[in-house]
């Protein structure tokens, strides 16, 4: 008879829970820890931020390798339950100072176990062979040896954790009463214990283990965290689980549609969640599908916006989709150029001005966000928290309804909206890497000059029709003797020294000197592309002032207002 296959146990677990019940052991060629100063100091905050809210904190997973009774060997996690450890420790050692032994019993239960031979304490987190001595004094004693000198990069890591966790641990309990600092700490206690949860995940064997710690890497965790809140839904919605599921599914056929690469089903999740919350992290879905979904009829309510939610959401990706057909053709073409610029921030304003504004305003506001895009892109702050905030913020004003005209929507934006002054100055110097963000510039800016109506849009996308073409070029060699080499780097991607041509005119042109290149550029059918081949030669002070020119239509191809 065949032996039965090993099966992966997975559970979610609270990184107290884990180090009490296990002896948590990395194997001795594991990396070192390696968290600085800024990830320390980001765990911290997130516990104090769940802490507050009172709500739990995801912190993905934890892949490990049953040992023996009681006993696991740790593949990936190291780093979060090193730091949560040092925490501990220096929750430990204030409460020792507070004279509150019961819950210096308590937090000991975490970090170490007595054995009953030796008497001594046997540490419940081993790291590797490099780490481990320096790890189990800090856990103990709170302080390094004084007469070593700590030179390995991962030690210098370890003290800097464990001085934060003193840090840290001094901040929570300065603003009471030492009376009552036992009752604050023990609030962390029991937060570390049940509220900071991560999956644990029991791995049979290391072969499956590091495929599980490759395809969680691969993925950022997503699918491991998805499963999670699937799985919670269903358990919530006992005896209306199988409506639960069946929308879930629903939900996942139509997000299927849509290649899984560009589009994780937790960034959906997340995006739902924004536009029917306010902004969220990604680290904090789950715990606000706990929040959202606390009784059976609320798992269904949600697992019904989410499904709703999901056919607009993939609409939003494709031009094309049936839905657009009840608006007029320049919507289309606003949610092509979105899409060329990918801002994932933007995404579920995006989504709720398509679902819930009438036609007109949501084509003018969705107008507006392709300005909007192009000013951010330009100005270089499209991934600041302050313009996700208030983006994620509209997106919720829109879905409760008290946005519902473009106008509304621009005032609620007007705090993060590049001015005309500010978008003309970065446009001034503007760099440009990326051929299919220059060519659409480019193309908008022609556009603007032929007198379009709307030059924002697209009139082109074939870059087996329409090129581009560096005029000074990328290894200009000898030909260019008013550039150095380090003149040539800076100017080379300046969005001044770009034109369009034809596929054939570029065929043609190839490299060459400004001289002969000029001819086939003076008789381009594109204007700003004709401008530059009635150009004498072609140097850096050229390269500024026609992109000042630039810089000039810019602010009348991306109007905000």
């Amino acid at each position: 008879m065949a032996e039965s296959t090993p099966k992966i146990e997975l559970d979610a677990r609270g990184l107290g829970s884990i180090l009490k019940q296990w002896f948590v052991k990395v194997p001795l060629d594991q990396r070192d820890y390696a968290w600085e100063d800024e990830n320390v100091t980001q765990l911290y905050d997130d516990f104090s931020r769940a802490i507050s809210t009172g709500d739990e904190h995801f912190l993905g997973s934890l892949v490990t390798i049953p040992k023996g009774k009681n006993a696991l060997e740790i593949v990936d996690g190291q780093q979060r339950l090193a730091t949560t450890a040092l925490l501990l420790a220096a929750i430990r050692g204030r409460l020792r100072r507070l004279d509150e032994d019961a819950l210096v019993a308590s937090v000991t239960n975490y970090l170490a176990d007595i054995d009953r031979k030796t008497r001594e304490e046997v540490p419940k987190l081993q790291l590797n062979v490099d780490d481990n001595d320096l790890f189990a004094l800090l856990l103990k004693s709170g302080e390094p040896d004084p007469n070593i000198t700590y030179k390995r990069e991962s030690h210098k890591y370890l003290i800097a954790a464990y001085r934060l966790a003193l840090k840290r641990v001094e901040a929570i309990v300065n603003p009471y009463a030492a009376k009552d600092q036992g009752d604050v700490l023990n609030q962390w206690i029991d937060f570390i214990e049940h509220e900071a949860v991560a999956v644990l995940m029991r791995v049979p064997d290391d072969a499956n283990a590091f495929r599980m710690f490759e395809t969680l890497n691969d993925r950022g965790l997503k699918v491991s965290q998805a499963d999670l809140v699937k799985n919670y839904l269903y358990k919530t919605a006992r005896d209306r689980k199988d409506e639960a599921q069946s929308r879930w599914s629903q939900m996942r056929s139509i997000l299927d549609s849509l290649d899984s690469d560009d589009l994780p089903l937790m960034l959906f999740l997340r995006h739902a969640l924004i536009i029917m919350e306010g902004h969220i992290r990604d680290v904090d879905v789950f715990g606000k599908v706990q929040a959202l979904a606390k009784t059976p009829q609320l798992v269904v309510t949600l697992t019904a916006r989410l499904h709703e939610m999901a056919n607009t959401y993939v609409a939003t990706f494709n031009p094309e989709h049936e839905i657009w057909s009840h608006f007029p053709v320049s919507a289309r073409r606003a949610i092509e150029v979105l899409n060329l610029f990918q801002l994932k921030p933007m995404r579920p304003l995006i989504v709720v001005i398509s679902r819930q504004m009438k036609s007109k305003e949501a084509v003018a506001s969705l107008e507006f966000l392709v300005s909007l895009g192009v000013r951010l892109i330009v100005a270089s702050t499209t991934r600041s928290a302050s313009v996700e905030l208030p983006l994620s913020a509209a997106a919720k004003a829109v879905y409760d309804g008290s946005i519902t005209a473009y106008k509304e929507l621009r005032e609620a934006l007007n705090g993060i909206t590049p001015s005309d002054a500010r978008f003309k100055a970065a446009f001034t110097t503007a760099r440009v890497s990326s051929p299919k963000f220059a060519r659409y510039y480019l193309r908008s800016l022609e556009s603007n000059a032929q007198g379009a109506h709307d030059p924002w849009f697209i009139p082109e996308s074939d870059p087996e029709k329409i090129t581009l073409e560096h005029v000074l070029p990328r290894v200009p060699g000898g030909d260019w003797p008013t550039f150095d080499d380090e003149s040539a780097a800076d100017y080379v991607n300046r969005l001044g020294n770009m034109v369009l041509l034809t596929r054939k005119q570029n065929s043609d042109l190839k490299s060459g000197t400004f001289a002969t290149k000029r001819l086939t550029l003076a008789a381009s059918p594109y204007v700003l592309t004709e401008q530059v081949g009635r150009e004498e030669e072609w140097t850096a002070e050229s390269i500024d002032l026609r992109q000042q020119q630039m810089a000039e239509r810019a602010v009348g191809t991306w109007p905000v207002k």
